[in-house]
């Protein structure tokens, strides 16, 4: 029954679509495989101390990472500033009432009227800035910040904080009010292509989550090839830790908590061990 399912929906989408969209499709589900497996391993050491929690997904896409929370009895405030993405979004999450959909942008200051960019190569790298050649002005949004949408809101704790913003996740986090607000588990997207124009590196994203008193395990991925493609991953790595290469790229995955830093590195130890031997000396 449930493979007649799925053949009843690729056929549905091949009909509206062609076969473009058929692919479209695939790449979108491979896509949300590459998040689920950094963003399941969180879900299941929160489970524990923060179920049901609150969640914060900044740059939510199609919201595949927050759909397990949201299962759970989280409740979820999601940002998604594409119309296109965020009508995915609603979709995904319309039998969620505690799923929670802002359409403003988020960074370190409040601006109004902000040149937003997206592109044909992915719905994936829509962002404040334009870093591919391929990247257009389609539309202009409001950028808010955490600090300020905490107070709107009259959210005092937050236990999971995503950030997937396309370069703009360091800024994400300087929009906190970190003494009144400190995630347990916050998960970051780094790449220094994107993000050495806007002034900052991995190092340097890493070094302020260490700075608030997080430990941060890396989640490295070889260099993209084409956006929108599967991308091929290396390894977990403590930092400080070097990458393997210049135009890798990741995710940051920090822990406030030793014990549950502890249960993160206990889950990701066999790869943490397996790849140790790759780092450069």
């Amino acid at each position: 029954m449930e493979i007649q399912k799925k053949l009843g929906t690729a056929m549905t989408i091949l009909r509206q679509k062609g076969p473009a969209g058929v692919w479209r499709t695939i790449r979108q589900k491979m896509a949300a495989l590459t998040c689920t497996n950094e963003n399941e391993i969180i879900f299941e050491i929160l489970q524990d101390s923060a179920s049901p929690g609150v969640m914060c997904d900044v740059g939510a896409h199609h919201g595949y990472c927050l759909i397990p929370f949201a299962q759970a009895g989280w409740q979820v405030f999601a940002f998604e500033p594409d119309p296109d993405n965020r009508a995915h979004l609603l979709e995904n999450t319309r039998m969620y009432s505690n799923v929670h959909v802002d359409d403003r942008a988020v960074s370190d200051k409040l601006e109004t009227s902000v040149p937003f960019f997206t592109s044909k190569e992915s719905s994936g790298v829509s962002s404040l800035s334009a870093f591919l050649p391929s990247h257009e002005t389609t539309i202009t949004v409001n950028t808010t910040t955490l600090r300020e949408f905490f107070i709107e809101q009259g959210v005092d704790r937050v236990d999971y904080l995503k950030v997937d913003t396309e370069g703009f996740d360091l800024m994400v986090l300087k929009g906190i009010n970190w003494e009144q607000t400190q995630p347990k588990a916050i998960l970051c997207e780094f790449e220094d292509a994107k993000t050495q124009k806007l002034g900052y590196t991995y190092q340097t994203m890493a070094d302020y989550l260490v700075g608030k008193g997080y430990h941060v395990l890396v989640s490295e991925w070889r260099p993209i090839i084409r956006y929108g493609e599967q991308h091929s991953w290396r390894g977990y790595f403590t930092y400080p830790h070097r990458l393997h290469e210049e135009k890798a790229w990741g995710n940051l995955i920090a822990i406030h908590e030793d014990l549950l830093f502890q249960q993160l590195l206990d889950r990701c130890k066999p790869k943490t061990e397996a790849h140790k031997a790759l780092q450069p000396a």
